[in-house]
């Protein structure tokens, strides 16, 4: 214990005689330490961010049945395909998306015609908190739609002269409904050409209970890729067709890419920077101290004790170094996040774990040069002055 106490007071003391190289060692391993711990949090804070933004383009992924085709010729002559209508039954779609653990947002879909007057509507059953949630940008006059109501697309309302408040009377396969628009909805793509209502509803008015035609999916991105997280539901539907919507796919992945590799090459960056700064330093003092370290070896002291006192001297410098840049980089990354992205940076705690490391492991590896010296050092030499 005595041993111990008087190695860090020695410690201790060397560090307050050399209190500019202290300083400046300490604000090195600081400034490493903060910008990692900094970046880091930006990085996983973004990553969440960048993932919550592209939820704002709508689904990754489509599923569709697998259409039933008949190829209608004769010869060599070849007229064309008929589809038949396909579905996609809603409990095995569930389950599927169940067993694939996948972190997903999903929307059932099941399009079909009833007939209004003289002519044929195409309409859309849909869950309308599904759709508010994964379809943000679709603008709606009125209300979104209660038991019994429905939302109409903009172009046909405008065909068909409806307006919120009236009531159309629909017939279908299996039953009449009987629903009154409640908003008129725009999307500015072909949802604006149909008359959406609840999902189970028109499941019964069709007689085709249970039963989807489409299902749009927003899978989190995570680390493996959404073509790898399409072909394992793939797997799970076999009597179905999982697609990727591209352009969202790649936009998704790319950002969170993007970011991760900009966070990666900075930090080595800063890493590499401040490790030389660190070795550069650490070798000036032991230049300095020859005179001090042949003294002490001349005295009895062991190559090896010496080198525990320059290892203890790093070990501190990394130690302070770390907690100062987990507090700075921890402010560093708020004003990051609100001035770049105006947004707030998480607390992540094991983060100080993170700094900590990475300012030990700069002072200790700028250190193995200097220790080295240390070691061979001969003390004779060293008390001439040679």
């Amino acid at each position: 214990m005595h041993r111990r106490r008087w190695l860090l007071q020695l410690i201790l003391r060397a560090l307050a005689h050399r209190k500019g190289r202290t300083l400046l060692l300490l604000a090195v391993l600081a400034m490493a330490s903060s910008l990692a711990t900094a970046l880091g949090i930006v990085s996983s804070s973004m990553g969440k961010r960048v993932a919550e933004e592209v939820r704002k383009y709508g689904a990754n992924l489509i599923v569709i049945p697998e259409s039933a085709r008949l190829d209608v010729g004769s010869g060599g002559l070849n007229f064309g395909v008929v589809s038949e209508p396909a579905y996609l039954p809603q409990r095995q779609v569930e389950d599927a998306l169940n067993k694939s653990g996948l972190k997903v947002e999903r929307s059932f879909h099941l399009r079909g015609a009833m007939h209004w007057k003289d002519s044929d509507l195409m309409v859309e059953g849909v869950n309308f908190a599904d759709i508010r949630r994964l379809f943000p940008w679709w603008q709606l006059k009125g209300r979104w739609p209660a038991a019994g109501e429905t939302v109409v697309g903009s172009d046909l309302a405008t065909r068909l002269k409806l307006k919120p408040g009236d009531t159309l009377e629909l017939d279908g396969k299996a039953q009449t409904l009987r629903l009154r628009i409640s908003g008129i909805v725009s999307s500015g793509g072909e949802e604006d050409g149909l008359l959406f209502l609840a999902l189970p509803e028109l499941q019964q008015a069709l007689g085709l209970d249970g039963q989807l035609t489409l299902v749009r999916l927003m899978v989190t991105a995570g680390k493996d890729s959404l073509k790898k997280n399409a072909a394992e539901l793939q797997l799970l539907l076999p009597s179905a067709k999982v697609n990727e919507v591209r352009q969202t796919a790649r936009t998704s992945e790319g950002l969170l890419a993007k970011v991760k590799l900009l966070m990666i090459m900075v930090t080595a960056v800063v890493l590499v920077s401040a490790g030389s700064s660190v070795a550069g330093t650490m070798s000036t003092t032991v230049l300095e101290r020859g005179k001090e370290i042949g003294l002490m070896k001349a005295m009895g002291g062991t190559r090896w004790e010496v080198m525990l006192i320059f290892c203890g001297e790093a070990a501190m410098l990394g130690v302070l170094g770390g907690v100062a840049g987990y507090l700075f980089g921890s402010v560093i990354a708020q004003f990051i996040t609100r001035t770049v992205f105006s947004a707030s940076a998480e607390f992540i705690p094991w983060f100080s774990g993170i700094s900590l490391g990475v300012s030990l492991f700069l002072a200790l590896l700028g250190s193995v040069g200097p220790m080295i010296a240390v070691f061979k050092l001969d003390p004779v030499r060293s008390l001439r002055g040679e």
